[in-house]
């Protein structure tokens, strides 16, 4: 009985996973974030490599790259044919065993997204080590530039980037998402444009190159037809529902001093009505805010003071979200808020009759915004906090 026993624990043991294929950490080389450019008819890839090592002494000298020499990264960058084999060239000169797993951020240069990503993101795509929530970001110029910037906060600049992707957009686009909606109808793909700027005036002493974001990159089809500035990509993001925070800076009726708009929630219903090829969409956006800031002599406490701050507002929104989607529609034609996708979904026997020449409709539809908003508080503080009440107007 005692032999069956054991003749049984002998056999179980057998089936049993070892440790045949482990890898050691110190054997294992972390890429957190990539850079994929465009060098004439050959792709550069430059990875950024965690140094461990490093990770106690960077930032030294007052950020997160460190002091030179002495970075908690390492920069491998090499071209190819394809985008495999530029990281097959970087794998023959990296001593360990480079995995990308823990990747977080992908940027595309500037002339890559020109001239289309989609044979690019095969090689993304298809080995399972890389990950689809990968956060995508285009280049204002070079994507390697960005890896190579000092980003004074983090550790690391492909985490800065990351990071800032999340305070810009309430949903940053990541490669799964990019990609479903490249291959989706009636909807074009929009992601963050990121570029370099100085932390201090030319001249200071501790002057570095920042990373920040800087509008918006609108895709036709795999292909950016062109940015958007950070003036009109606020309106645009309100329109998508992707604004985190968005805030206008608004005169009062009469005396010195401004009033700031804090827009903190937006609610967005488009509607088709399509006669033929007369397509007209309907925009109403229903937005709520707060005053987060009165320097004017107004008493915001006053309801009809709310009243026309709010009808302010509402003017000013329109007139943002009209002026970006009039420069997507008709100076990109890019579709990216899913106008056609719009109509495929309410109207779909209308979308299968103009589904194939799309395209020459999209930029002559008649686009109408209807803003609502309503102010929910106006701080902590119903009056300017530095006038008597004898200096405020009704």
């Amino acid at each position: 009985m005692k032999a069956g026993k054991a003749l049984l624990l002998l056999i179980c043991s057998c089936l049993l996973g070892g440790c045949w294929d482990r890898k050691e950490v110190n054997d294992v080389a972390f890429v957190l974030g990539t850079a994929v450019d465009k060098e004439g008819k050959e792709y550069r890839t430059t990875v950024q490599i965690a140094l461990p090592s490093q990770l106690s002494t960077a930032g030294t000298s007052g950020g997160g790259g460190g002091t030179s020499g002495d970075r908690s990264y390492y920069l491998e960058s090499k071209t190819g044919t394809t985008m495999r084999e530029s990281n097959d060239k970087e794998q023959e000169n990296t001593s360990r065993k480079l995995n990308y797993s823990h990747r977080r951020t992908l940027i595309i240069g500037a002339d890559l997204a020109r001239e289309g990503i989609a044979r690019m993101t095969d090689a993304l795509a298809r080995t399972p080590e890389n990950r689809l929530s990968s956060l995508i970001v285009v280049a204002e110029g070079r994507g390697s530039d960005i890896l190579e910037a000092q980003a004074p906060i983090e550790q690391y600049p492909a985490e800065m980037v990351r990071e800032l992707a999340y305070t810009y957009m309430k949903e940053p686009r990541n490669l799964k998402l990019l990609i479903h909606t490249m291959l989706s109808e009636g909807v074009d793909p929009v992601v963050p444009v990121v570029g370099l700027v100085d932390t201090m005036p030319q001249g200071g002493k501790e002057n570095k190159r920042n990373i920040k974001i800087k509008g918006l990159a609108v895709f036709k089809g795999d292909k950016v037809s062109g940015t958007v500035s950070q003036r009109l990509a606020r309106g645009l993001l309100l329109v998508l529902d992707q604004a985190k925070t968005t805030e206008y800076v608004i005169n009062p009726p009469g005396g010195a001093g401004k009033l700031t708009l804090l827009l903190n929630e937006t609610d967005v219903k488009i509607t088709p009505a399509v006669r033929g090829d007369d397509i007209r969409m309907t925009v109403e956006l229903l937005v709520k805010g707060e005053l987060s800031e009165n320097q004017s002599s107004y008493n915001m406490a006053i309801p009809k003071n709310i009243d026309w701050l709010e009808h302010k507002a509402e003017g000013l929104i329109r007139q943002s979200v009209e002026e970006s989607i009039r420069v997507v529609q008709r100076d990109y034609e890019s579709d990216v808020l899913g106008f056609g996708r719009v109509i495929k979904t309410k109207l779909p026997g209308v979308w299968d009759q103009i589904k194939g020449h799309w395209s020459e409709l999209y930029p002559e539809v008649e686009v109408e915004v209807r803003p609502r908003i309503h102010i929910e508080s106006t701080g902590a503080i119903t009056k300017p906090f530095g006038l008597r009440e004898d200096q405020l107007h009704d």
